[in-house]
């Protein structure tokens, strides 16, 4: 047997296809172990949520134990602690609407002392000094609902304010990392390798982080978590697609998605019981571990190891799954002569392709100088940043839409799956297709979440706050799942990896920006939503220029992408790439020795 080297035409698609099928016992046993891999990454990206949530806070007064006795007198009052902040801490001008446009001050308090205080019925100050000094001694918080965050463990309040929004973007930062890391890592050592490597740095970044001494240390730590956190969804989204066959990769690469939303809907049930934030990192990393024994149950990617000439090593995994699905491997499957009946390899029939007369070089420079792609790609990257920073946006602001946050993030992750399912049925229908699935779920995310901004977060509509920001969360989810699909439609083959790559880049920047686009709730309460929601509806109206890709034949040349979608064919591109010609293949073009020959025609 001579097996087949580095750069032969065996193709594992057509193993899959032709051999082992689709999606036999062997690509099942595979699928389901790697799917759930998403579960610890949607875990660990949205535990953010609640470690590091804000919560109210106000001055620690020093002697507040010798204030308390003099005060809470008689039991004039229920609540001691509310009259003492009403003595110690003044009151400033709030935004949110629900706090009576008055608040606690979250920097100042009085510069009192206990012997100064003379309590009165009428709760008035006699012969107290008024004079107002910054923190001196610390901060106190609300502990309701959180008995600790980051935030109040590093005291990420005032001056510090801004540092608490900054974390959530260097967490990004490191996916941002994490995804070129990756990519690189997975593309030259193994897709199984990075898996496990990945699972291995999750466990120590995640415990040296909650022993972090300062804020510096904790930031480096939770933007390498991210990073690894990113490596093990890509990780396990490249095998689990490489794995089953191409007609199952959409369904695949769907359900990776929802497993990864089911993550998202355990860190909230896990966060309502674990209140601690330090106590629910540890409790969401230690069990992470046992991803490791994935090393002796899951094998790597045969499509990977053909891609690099390691064919040995692809035909004992091959073979292992002709046992397991009980199929018989074509003895010469691994020769030079093999080719499946009916294939692009063994049947050339009427096959009509359009090449170059003097080739398009493919490349990220010829991606932007042709004028057609040029202008897709930018309006796609467009509609990642607008996805990416509305997506991440109304995660992290579910604190903010009233009631508990525990149930509002629970709702949130729960919207996810029909959105992803739904987004799935909308793309294939024959009047919608993927342009107009992708206008029609961004327009409505834009309106659902800036109705949410003017609905208040208490009283009586708190419900309705909760359901309009919920059905924003649903539109911007089915549209990055329509994003995603319909990126890859629009960019020729040569160059898909790069531009889908440049697009998730555009992703991560959004999602960067998002946690700053937040601050901007201290100028006024509903300006980050109304942000959100503006730029939903402007990225979903720049889709419309794009044309249509369902049912359409993907494009397989820099010339055919240019030319997709055009109303008229263009025989000549700016930058002398040359003209386009026509070239029919069929039987008449096979040479006696199997070979192919053609005949330019001008079209």
């Amino acid at each position: 047997m001579a097996p087949k080297k580095k750069g032969s035409t065996l193709e594992y698609d057509d193993v899959l296809k032709y051999v082992l099928g689709d999606f036999g016992k062997y690509q099942i046993y595979c699928f389901w172990l790697l799917v759930i891999t998403a579960i610890p990454s949607g875990i660990q990206a949205f535990a953010m949520v609640f470690t590091m949530a804000e919560t109210d806070s106000w001055c620690r007064v020093p002697d507040v134990g010798n204030i308390s006795p003099q005060v809470c007198v008689s039991n004039l009052t229920a609540d001691c602690m509310d009259l003492v902040k009403n003595l110690t801490i003044p009151k400033e001008p709030s935004l949110d609407s629900c706090e009576g446009g008055w608040k606690y001050s979250q920097c100042y308090r009085y510069n009192i002392s206990s012997h100064e205080i003379t309590y009165s019925v009428s709760n008035s100050l006699e012969g107290v000094s008024s004079n107002v000094i910054k923190c001196d001694h610390g901060w106190e918080y609300d502990r309701s609902q959180y008995k600790e965050t980051v935030s109040q463990k590093f005291d990420l309040v005032c001056d510090r304010y801004h540092l608490n929004a900054l974390l959530p973007s260097i967490a990004f930062v490191g996916s941002l990392i994490g995804s070129v890391c990756a990519g690189i890592f997975l593309d030259k050592f193994g897709r199984l390798r990075g898996l496990i490597l990945s699972v291995a740095l999750l466990e120590i970044f995640g415990i040296v982080m909650i022993f972090s001494p300062n804020y510096a240390m904790f930031a480096v730590c939770n933007c390498l978590l991210f990073a690894v956190v990113y490596s093990i969804y890509l990780a396990g989204f490249v095998l689990v697609t490489e794995h089953v066959g191409p007609s199952k990769r959409p369904l695949a690469g769907n359900l990776v998605a929802v497993f990864y939303s089911v993550g998202y809907i355990l860190i909230s049930v896990f966060a309502y019981f674990i209140r601690e934030w330090w106590k629910l990192q540890l409790a969401i990393t230690i069990p992470n571990a046992i991803f490791l024994i994935y090393w002796c149950l899951i094998d790597e990617s045969p499509r990977w190891l053909l891609s690099v000439g390691k064919v040995e090593e692809a035909e004992k995994i091959i073979r292992k799954s002709a046992r397991i699905n009980k199929v018989d491997v074509p003895d010469d499957l691994f020769d030079e002569s093999w080719k499946p009946e009916g294939s692009m390899n063994g049947n050339i029939e009427q096959k009509k392709v359009m090449v170059e007369d003097e080739e398009i070089p493919p490349g990220i420079l010829t991606l932007f100088k042709l004028p057609n792609l040029r202008k897709e790609m930018l309006i796609l990257m467009s509609n990642f940043v607008a996805n990416s920073i509305v997506y991440f946006g109304l995660n992290l602001n579910t604190s903010s839409l009233g009631g508990s946050d525990y149930l509002n993030a629970f709702i949130s992750a729960a919207v996810e799956i029909p959105a992803y399912l739904i987004a799935t049925y909308l793309m294939e229908v024959p009047f919608l297709g993927r342009r107009l699935s992708l206008f029609a779920t961004m327009i409505l995310s834009g309106c659902g979440t800036i109705a949410a901004a003017f609905v208040p977060p208490c009283g009586e509509l708190t419900w309705l706050r909760v359901t309009l920001a919920m059905i924003g969360k649903y539109g911007i989810s089915s549209s990055f799942a329509i994003v995603f699909i319909y990126v890859a439609e629009l960019i020729p083959t040569p160059v898909r990896s790069m531009g889908v790559g440049i697009c998730s880049t555009s992703a991560f920047i959004g999602a960067i920006v998002s946690p700053q686009v937040l601050l901007l709730k201290t100028f006024w309460a509903p300006l980050p939503p109304v942000i959100f929601g503006v730029a939903s509806i402007l990225a979903g109206i720049m889709v419309l220029p794009l044309p249509e890709t369902r049912g359409k034949k993907l494009p397989e040349t820099m010339a055919e992408g240019e030319r997709f979608g055009q109303k008229r064919n263009h025989r000549d591109y700016k930058g002398g790439y040359g003209e386009i010609r026509k070239v029919e293949i069929n039987d008449n073009c096979l040479d006696t020795d199997g070979g192919v020959h053609v005949e330019l025609v001008d079209m």
